[in-house]
């Protein structure tokens, strides 16, 4: 049944290795821009003592927390992480609004619908697909399939997790191929329930990303219909709930924490094999998908440019001209840009 999404969206966690990769993935294989040691913290006039501070980290199947820990970028840090898994960016802001989280990662799409809702949620910081030529993101048909040409997913049922950045990369796909959203049937399903459901044969098409299009391409259960690349650009988030924005400390723990992990980022970045026998120790897999994993996203983090929120107003009138958000929003409002001069200085961007 077609419904569109909402702040009801499946808060579920999901335990499945190939999950933990396409998460993973995303976070070990991005590339920093930032060296030396001066900290995002350094913006503010003055740091508050962090001792006794706790940031609750929303993480998507450890991919923060696997970064950290392989490269100890915790190391010397006066506050403490506490560390969740979710799956995917709705649960992760229904946890913020909750008050039981205070910093998380997702991709923009969810931000969209939290704004829709009035969630008390800001983006603090971003990262950029720096490959236009690939993308994490694809849609899988089962082996045999008769679908064969994106123009004749008009009518069948298609699983993607709405609310997320895999349902907007659907629309644009089945835009430019000239079906309307409606036309089609949504299964809204976690990403991990969607690889099951197209490898099993129980859905026409699947709305995935990497490494679990590898797993799923090498299981022979399924076959790439289409890449997303040139459909979407690829950007990640980290959000964090207005209430720990407004705790100076925590504040502070979080640029400090921004500024740790674009530096761990540089550590994986410059050594590929760390990364991928990272994947190998901490998940079990063979060194061939791990390999795999680290080299299906590249990306870059950034300040938060106008760019970057004009391509979110675009997105977010897409969903509300389909009727999925109930009025437009101005997503400039979404934005806390209180870290962004001290990030675009790294960057050598203008903030």
């Amino acid at each position: 049944m077609h419904h569109p999404a909402n702040k009801s969206i499946t808060q579920g966690r999901i335990r499945r290795t190939g999950a933990v990769l396409a998460a993973t993935a995303a976070s070990l294989a991005l590339t920093a821009v930032w060296s030396g040691s001066s900290t995002i913290a350094a913006a503010a006039s003055t740091t508050p003592n962090l001792a006794g501070v706790t940031i609750n980290f929303a993480d998507q199947f450890k991919q923060y927390e696997t970064v950290f820990e392989a490269t100890n970028a915790l190391k010397g840090a006066k506050y403490k992480v506490s560390w969740s898994e979710f799956v995917g960016g709705p649960p992760i802001i229904a946890a913020e609004t909750g008050g039981s989280v205070d910093l998380g990662d997702m991709a923009e799409t969810p931000t969209i619908f939290a704004q829709a809702a009035n969630d008390p949620v800001k983006v603090v910081a971003a990262t950029k697909g720096t490959n236009p030529k690939s993308s994490p993101f694809g849609i899988l048909v089962p082996k045999g399939s008769p679908i064969k040409k994106i123009s004749q997913l008009r009518g069948h049922t298609i699983a993607v997790q709405e609310g997320t950045v895999e349902q907007y990369v659907l629309i644009q796909i089945l835009k430019r191929a000239g079906i309307p959203y409606g036309a089609v049937t949504i299964d809204n399903l976690t990403i991990t329930n969607a690889s099951t459901a197209v490898n099993n044969g129980k859905v026409d098409a699947a709305v995935l990303s990497q490494p679990l299009i590898g797993l799923d391409l090498s299981s022979g259960k399924a076959t790439q219909l289409v890449s997303a690349a040139g459909y979407a650009p690829t950007y990640g988030y980290l959000t964090a709930s207005q209430a720990a924005l407004d705790d100076p400390r925590k504040a502070a723990a979080l640029a400090d924490f921004i500024n740790r992990f674009y530096k761990a980022q540089a550590t994986l970045t410059k050594n590929p094999k760390l990364a991928a026998q990272t994947y190998v120790t901490t998940y079990g897999v063979p060194l061939s998908v791990a390999q795999q994993a680290v080299k299906s996203v590249s990306a870059s983090g950034t300040p938060v440019t106008p760019a970057i929120i004009k391509y979110q107003q675009a997105e977010a009138n897409t969903f509300q001209q389909l009727g999925l958000i109930p009025s437009k929003l101005n997503v400039a409002k979404i934005f806390d840009l209180r870290y962004n001069a001290a990030v675009a200085k790294k960057a050598g961007l203008k903030a």
